[in-house]
């Protein structure tokens, strides 16, 4: 599968003239939504794409026919059909007691009839929808699978859970929702709905991290609240106090305002660029003080000084700067979904820790908040390549996840720039009813996606 579908095939579709024939398949299910129960409308779907020569409506089975027989079908009938699933499930999604029928839809797709019992009249049909579960439209439906229905819900041993793929943990990422659940061709919709998604993710994760920080401040007390990460006890508050906590009397994002303001008074792009290098890798640095001019941090100023280097001699800009930013993390991180190389993460997770090196990568975006999308996507590539090995083979990244949540979750967001009140609103680290509606009635004010 490809981690990124084509996006010419999907420009190209997505300015055509609206198609009748496409029109007549969602205005189909749009009227039968409406009229029958879910059970039912996943009756008719399957009936439909799997037992077409039965279907009663016959105007759907040649509009469906003939969309399969188009030039362009093997490259476009994915988006169609991934946006019929979406016409049924947009609207289950918002009532949480249909949520089991989103799981039978895509689990249609698990379940394919042998392709000898197919009417040779629908044979290219069922040769369209075999091919859908090799493209990132089912792999992004079977991912809110995953969060929906959590199979480490029926089995929450952690010897279990190393020994489940990384996609089951999805859920527990919500800073992976937007790249890995949408794709080039979502609607407006679907968007709204795995925002929600996000923020009713991110809330719960960060009321939770509140909580548990402020109980481990009071370890007398009777109440024991759940470690809601899978770092241990140690690694979780170590990760706690590094990402919201003070070094020298400042937190993460005060360093970067004040880079940032200082940032404001050099002269030009080339004397920004090694300023910019000193500020991340300060703090590695003082912990690992080789970082102050080893073989990576070498490596790291001669990619920066060679980067839009036709600019050098311009002030900085906010164009220049998120460009900067934006390679930066691919250099960092992984550099693209269709060339994963990712070995200078990897470096770094082994060379000086996971906290040291989200910490490089928090000190980045909390500078450049425009660029944290794009970490996020960069994350998600990660993910997506290795989501069907189990947790046990990629520890790395598994560690990896659980700190980019820490640190994304107490440095962003209403619930990240709450976080030290709400830890610190009460002596016993209590809350009130009016502590968590302060997170749950204020939305979290996402970046718009790069």
């Amino acid at each position: 599968m490809s981690p990124w579908d084509s996006l010419d095939s999907w420009s190209n579709y997505s300015s055509r003239p609206p198609a009748t024939l496409e029109d007549l398949l969602y205005q189909h299910f749009q009227y039968w939504r409406k009229q029958e129960a879910p059970h039912e409308l996943i009756e008719r779907f399957r009936h439909l794409f799997f037992d077409l020569a039965s279907y009663p409506d016959s105007s759907v089975v040649n509009a469906l026919l003939n969309l399969s027989e188009q030039n362009t079908a093997d490259r476009e009938f994915k988006y169609v059909l991934n946006r019929c699933c979406y016409t049924l499930i947009n609207p289950w999604y918002t009532q949480s007691r249909d949520h089991w029928a989103i799981l039978e839809l895509v689990q249609l797709f698990e379940n394919l009839p042998p392709a000898h019992g197919v009417n040779p009249q629908s044979q290219k049909v069922y040769g369209l929808v075999k091919e859908f579960s090799k493209t990132e439209q089912y792999a992004a439906l079977v991912r809110l699978q995953d969060i929906l229905n959590p199979r480490e819900a029926e089995a929450p041993a952690s010897a279990v859970i190393e020994e489940q793929p990384l996609g089951h943990r999805i859920r527990h990422y919500p800073f992976l929702y937007d790249n890995s659940l949408l794709t080039k061709d979502s609607g407006q919709e679907q968007k709204q709905n795995i925002n929600d998604l996000r923020y009713r993710a991110e809330t719960s994760l960060g009321i939770s991290l509140a909580r548990y920080h402020a109980q481990s401040k009071m370890p007398d007390r009777s109440e024991q609240i759940a470690n809601p990460t899978r770092l241990d006890a140690a690694g979780l508050n170590e990760a706690l106090s590094f990402y919201a906590g003070k070094a020298n009397g400042r937190t993460h994002r005060d360093q970067a305002r004040w880079f940032a303001t200082y940032s404001k008074t050099v002269r030009s792009f080339r004397d920004f660029k090694d300023e910019f290098v000193d500020y991340l890798i300060q703090p590695i640095a003082a912990a690992e003080p080789k970082y102050s001019g080893n073989h990576f941090t070498r490596n790291l100023r001669q990619y920066l000084r060679e980067t839009l280097s036709e600019f050098d001699n311009q002030p900085l800009n906010s164009f220049i700067l998120v460009e900067t930013c934006r390679r930066l993390l691919n250099f960092l991180v992984v550099d693209s979904p269709n060339r994963p190389v990712f070995r200078n993460f990897r470096h770094l997770v082994n060379d000086i820790g996971h906290a040291l090196t989200m910490g490089l990568l928090l000190r980045l975006v909390l500078f450049c908040s425009a660029a944290k999308p794009w970490l996020e996507r960069c994350f998600s590539v990660l993910f997506n390549v290795h989501e069907r090995r189990t947790c046990k083979e990629v520890p790395w990244l598994v560690t990896s996840l659980e700190h980019a949540n820490v640190a994304l979750i107490t440095n962003f967001g209403d619930v990240g720039y709450q976080f030290s009140v709400i830890v610190n609103s009460r002596p016993d680290g209590r809350f009130s009813l009016s502590d968590k509606n302060s997170l749950l009635l204020t939305r979290t004010k996402h970046e718009p996606k790069s």
